[in-house]
């Protein structure tokens, strides 16, 4: 099992995959979600807030495990690993990138939407990948297509999943957790709007 998998094993698998507009928000909502049992959150690198955000909470909430994503380049690679992120979300498939973190022991999940990215991945000994765009790339249809072709692969579909899509996706047995943007929309976390917020994360399943 990927390393990633084991925070699973009991609890939500749905991975809020955040945007934080500005670094004050962070705690205040990552309190919100944990204390809805989402202790497994993506900041993806799309502010200029991310990493000083993943640091702020390995520091101050040591018991989230918390991730980076939109991860697409070295110089971003070692810049989320020398402030703690515990795992590594890619956009795309990167073999180097994909090495350069296994040496540093911290999982790292790429993306990929094609059988061929799946090859690449599987011979290099990738067993967890991300579909991304979910949606667009098939959705439901592709990952029960590629179970009995890739039986070894699980997968960590993103992009385009809703609230009400959710469970359609983790009932499909080569999926390990979906990820959710949906959970914390942009229009909320700028307004600060924790009761709406809290208002979705107590809807999830």
């Amino acid at each position: 099992m990927n390393p990633f998998e084991q925070h699973f094993q009991q609890g939500r698998k749905i991975v809020p995959v955040i945007a934080l507009p500005t670094l004050d928000v962070t705690l205040p909502l990552m309190d919100i979600l944990a204390e809805n049992g989402f202790n497994v959150v993506e900041i993806t690198l799309r502010t200029d807030c991310a990493v000083d955000a993943i640091a702020l909470l390995i520091k101050e909430r040591p018991q989230l495990v918390v991730g980076a994503g939109t991860v697409k380049n070295a110089e971003q690679l070692q810049a989320v690993l020398d402030v703690g992120a515990r795992f590594v979300v890619c956009p795309g498939l990167d073999l180097s990138l994909a090495e350069k973190s296994r040496q540093a022991k911290v999982p790292l999940i790429p993306g990929i939407m094609t059988p061929t990215e799946l090859m690449q991945a599987e011979n290099a000994g990738i067993d967890l990948v991300k579909l991304f765009p979910a949606t667009l790339a098939g959705g439901i249809d592709f990952l029960s297509a590629m179970q009995p072709v890739f039986p070894t692969t699980r997968f960590f579909p993103t992009g385009g999943i809703t609230e009400t899509t959710a469970m359609d996706f983790l009932r499909c047995v080569n999926v390990a957790c979906i990820g959710g943007s949906w959970l914390t929309p942009a229009k909320l976390l700028q307004q600060r709007d924790w009761a709406g917020i809290r208002a979705i994360a107590e809807r999830c399943p």
